[in-house]
């Protein structure tokens, strides 16, 4: 934690952490290039617990350049009880807020203490600075920290999925296909993707990083030249299972 911090303001960025909701939405909705406002994280939707929920902020020299948000979710079970029902979304799913799960959807798999982040934004002047690779490492370090997650977990559409960015970018070794025809909060259909890091991982992937972020004191641009590398390169996809179905 203490060295993402010290790579940002290295890099002339000021970072802020926040418990209301409500901003993180405000900014979301005024946002350029955005596409829809995630209702997981939106109070308007989401019965949101200031000790269950916060979000952070990226400023430089002129104005806020990037965000993400981050969920507590206590659960037996993070697709069934969560994805499934359309909790994950809205407080009160009505008709028309639940998706219909693919057979292949890993039930059962994910438990325990679930952090679950999205709401990532980055402004299109900053989008090659590597901020996409350090933003979900800060709130898995702050998942950790602050609630002891078991997990951590995130959903992504089929072109971020495809792209190799969720496995080599945001740093999620698992994905699941989950849904394949209408999803709520886009009101169409869309093919979506769990993807998933465990506690072990995410130590693991830690030190890996902290050689990235320390050697040679680099600013985030060099950073970025690293990922932006690995990212094209031929894809190493992440490893993604079909519960049922066999490995894709």
């Amino acid at each position: 934690m203490t060295e993402s911090v010290g790579l940002l303001q290295r890099s002339g960025y000021r970072l802020s952490l926040n418990f209301d909701l409500n901003g993180w939405a405000a900014l979301l909705r005024s946002a350029p290039s955005i596409g829809i406002v995630n209702p997981t994280f939106d109070p308007a939707h989401s019965d949101l617990k200031p000790n269950e929920a916060f979000w952070l902020q990226l400023n430089d020299d002129s104005g806020v350049v990037a965000c993400i948000a981050d969920r507590l979710f206590t659960t037996d079970d993070f697709v069934a009880r969560e994805l499934a029902s359309g909790k994950l979304w809205y407080a009160r799913p009505g008709a028309g807020d639940r998706p219909a799960l693919l057979p292949s959807a890993p039930i059962g798999r994910y438990s325990g203490r679930v952090g679950h982040a999205g709401g990532l934004w980055v402004h299109p002047r900053r989008r090659k600075d590597g901020l996409s690779w350090l933003l979900p490492r800060l709130v898995r370090a702050l998942s950790i920290m602050n609630w002891s997650v078991d997990r951590h977990c995130g959903l992504v559409f089929e072109g971020i999925h495809d792209s190799g960015l969720s496995a080599q970018a945001y740093g999620f070794p698992e994905s699941h296909i989950v849904v394949e025809g209408y999803f709520p909060p886009v009101r169409g259909d869309a093919r979506v993707f769990v993807i998933h890091i465990d506690r072990d991982q995410i130590a693991a992937q830690f030190e890996e990083d902290l050689v990235r972020m320390t050697d040679g004191d680099p600013q985030m641009r060099d950073v970025a030249t690293i990922v932006g590398q690995r990212i094209h390169e031929p894809v190493v996809r992440s490893r993604v299972v079909q519960m049922g179905g066999g490995d894709a």
